[in-house]
């Protein structure tokens, strides 16, 4: 039997692939986080069980929140940038927090930065229906006889 949606096989496509590419951007983001944090707070290297186990709870955050960001309120943004742009601002912020030199930075402004990459991408693509805030009334030419249409200094006076 063939599904009634045509599209269908390809929305799952995007679907499993931005949840995979989320899930391998917050696992780089883990792996990233764990050497910034263990210089932000002097503390001796990291362990392979520490990248590990980093590497795999960012991954699995991103691959259940990014998704339900990007199609609930970034529908419009590129899904490409959806992945690159917060987990570029988020490195940023923990490489500010490495540059600044205040561990306790390194809980704050990688998150801040996250949160300021997608505000970002919300601002930069705004959804349709935003940027059109004329009544429906406005939008039609008003029209007063089906031969004439009127004009705005007409409008006024009346």
């Amino acid at each position: 039997m063939r599904p009634s949606d045509p599209s269908q096989n390809t929305r799952r496509f995007m679907q499993i692939g931005l949840v995979v590419a989320e899930a391998v951007a917050g696992a780089v983001f883990g792996l990233v986080l764990t050497r910034l944090g263990k210089l932000a707070t002097g503390a001796p290297p990291a362990t392979f069980a520490n990248y590990v186990w980093n590497a795999a709870v960012f991954g699995a955050l991103a691959a259940v929140v990014s998704p339900v960001i990007t199609w609930s309120a970034l529908r419009r943004v590129l899904l490409w940038r959806t992945v690159a742009e917060p987990l570029g601002a988020a490195v940023a912020g923990g490489c500010g927090a490495v540059i600044l030199g205040v561990p306790v930075l390194i809980l704050v402004l990688p998150p801040l930065g996250l949160g300021l990459g997608f505000a970002n991408l919300r601002r930069r693509y705004p959804d349709a229906f935003e940027g059109n805030t004329l009544a429906a009334s406005l939008d039609m030419p008003r029209v007063r006889s089906a031969e004439r249409p009127v004009s705005e200094p007409e409008l006024r006076s009346a």
